[in-house]
């Protein structure tokens, strides 16, 4: 008897409600279903069926079977479809859902190359900061960035982030360089406003094992990233935020870094994904890819 085999017909029969419907639906005789089950009884020396001429219940034994070989057919599915797809070309839709920062700055001017080495894959990306239900939602692939919540998900990290503080080259000139964070309250700041609590968030420092953490009174504060960084290149006043953030201005010199020696450690980017999904072809494509996006 192949047990595996035996315990698809048991949940068979119970979910067709007989042993005669099974066998139709399953295009075997009433005989060899009758069998099967009569095997698995033996096996397990235990009476999976009540029955009689005129109905059919699972006994507290046959309950408990029931649901375990559902979740044990439901992961050998998983796993044959898992070993399946690792060997094939990556191709079919992929769902992905990642912060409107990481996808602008990042991953959208990156996709001309992503589309050139997959172009079996079709891409639907989904831009957000919630979080959100990877099963119900229909998505492959997240980004996130922080603290992630305990789950069954397969977290890779992709980047570890820095606080970075930084202002314009105007307005530095215009109004000098602070030497200490603690020097900031003399200063034009830009806060970054948390869109549940309606809060500033505190800037963070570290040197030399000493922590140090700044609430602003901003002039200004705003909910959205991009925002608060174009109204520090426009000279508005000193902002803090996470090197993956400001990385392209500083880069363009739009921005410049200032008590550098105070950067503190900032939350890591990571890439998630399902567990049953860690060797599909189109999965592992985007993970190599947002790997290597943030890698170079």
């Amino acid at each position: 008897m192949d047990r595996l085999d035996a315990l698809r017909m048991f949940c068979k029969v119970v979910e067709f409600g007989g042993f005669s419907r099974a066998a139709d639906k399953m295009g075997v005789s009433t005989s060899s279903v009758t069998n099967q089950i009569a095997a698995l009884e033996k096996h397990f020396n235990i009476k999976l069926l009540n029955r009689t001429t005129r109905s059919m219940s699972l006994t507290e034994e046959g309950r408990q079977c029931y649901e375990q070989a559902l979740r044990l057919i439901s992961d050998m599915e998983d796993l044959e479809g898992s070993l399946l797809q690792s060997n094939q070309k990556p191709s079919g839709s992929l769902r992905v859902d990642m912060p409107s920062i990481i996808s602008r700055m990042y991953v959208a001017p990156a996709l001309p190359r992503f589309i050139a080495a997959y172009p079996d894959i079709t891409l639907k990306i989904t831009v957000g900061d919630r979080n959100i239900d990877m099963v119900e939602e229909g998505v492959d692939v997240l980004i996130r960035i922080g603290d992630l919540p305990s789950s069954n998900l397969i977290a890779k990290s992709l980047y570890k982030t820095d606080y970075v503080c930084c202002a314009s080259p105007a307005f530095l000139e215009k109004h000098g360089v602070p030497a200490t964070p603690e020097d900031l309250a003399q200063f034009p700041c830009l806060s970054f406003l948390k869109p549940n609590s309606r809060q500033v968030r505190p800037w963070t420092f570290e040197k030399d094992g000493e922590k140090f953490q700044h609430i602003p009174q901003p002039l200004i504060a705003i909910d959205h990233v991009a925002s608060l960084i174009e109204a520090a290149k426009a000279g508005a006043g000193i902002v803090q935020h996470m090197s993956v953030s400001v990385a392209e201005s500083l880069r363009a010199g739009s921005l410049v870094p200032i008590l550098r020696d105070w950067a503190a450690p900032g939350p890591e980017v990571s890439v998630l994904f399902q567990q049953k999904h860690h060797r599909a072809a189109k999965i592992k494509a985007f993970v190599d890819f947002a790997e290597d996006l943030f890698k170079n």
